[in-house]
């Protein structure tokens, strides 16, 4: 019985080191494989013949998508982020587990930026006519799911979705659709609407409303990143310099939680 007290004695008094110590590593595992999947995501577009201007409006959905992921799993947060690659009408460029919808656009100032993610539906038509589109108004909208003509010709196709542009364009785009606002809502009140809805809804990140968010980017650092993902470049040093590692995501704050935890345990 002495034998068995003894052994009895040690695991307790360090089973809960061996506990927490498995618990901390799994942890850094789990961010350490969001990482790897930005990397495996950004690498994917090797080879491409896509130019450098068009691809970075790709880059910038898988990087903030897993951007968020990464900081949601270093948060212990269940809110995920998904690239569907969908491209039927207006449809969202990232979808979530919690309820939102994200749109991007990666265009050359913040004024495009802003006007793309303000479109209309009636907007949308006419270039649909101008590609060499055969079908009239109504059966336009009726394929597109729109049964009020009257109603809808004016809202912003990607309404109800949050509107991700360029870090550095965000100052720009406010200020360009705070004077459309202000320029429609005296000569064309019915115009003036989406613009709002654009702006209320103008983003550089994701957000999940809970603290988890996406890194914000820049036009510039998306055609870095586009260009070395065509080499298959992309490796954990390039993600290093734009701030993506275990060391600069895992904060302090993020560490006593996690000890906290196992200590519970």
């Amino acid at each position: 019985m002495n034998s068995f007290a003894a052994g009895y004695s040690f695991f307790e008094k360090n089973s809960g080191t061996y506990t927490a110590a498995c618990m901390g590593s799994d942890y850094v595992s789990c961010v350490d494989a969001e990482i790897d999947n930005l990397v495996s995501d950004l690498n994917a577009f090797k080879g491409f013949k896509t130019g450098v201007g068009a691809l970075k409006g790709d880059i910038a959905e898988f990087w903030h998508s897993d951007t968020f992921n990464i900081d949601a799993v270093a948060r212990g947060s269940d809110s995920r982020t998904y690239v569907d690659r969908s491209h039927g009408f207006a449809s969202a460029d990232i979808t979530s587990n919690f309820g939102e919808n994200f749109g991007l656009k990666y265009y050359k100032t913040g004024a495009d930026s802003a006007k793309q993610q303000a479109k209309s539906v009636f907007e949308r038509f006419k270039e649909y006519q101008s590609q060499g589109g055969k079908d009239s108004l109504d059966e336009f909208l009726s394929k597109r799911g729109y049964s009020d003509p009257e109603r809808v010709l004016n809202d912003p196709i990607y309404s109800g979705q949050q509107r991700i542009i360029p870090k550095d364009q965000l100052e720009e785009a406010t200020n360009w659709l705070k004077r459309k606002i202000q320029e429609e809502s005296s000569k064309r009140p019915e115009q003036a609407q989406r613009y709002q809805d654009t702006l209320d809804m103008l983003r550089d990140k994701i957000e999940d409303g809970k603290g988890a968010s996406s890194v914000a980017l820049s036009k510039e650092e998306a055609e870095v990143l586009a260009r070395l993902a065509k080499e298959g470049l992309i490796s954990e040093d390039t993600l290093k310099d734009l701030g993506i590692s275990t060391e600069d995501l895992i904060s302090y704050s993020y560490i006593l939680r996690e000890a906290f935890k196992a200590g519970t345990t």
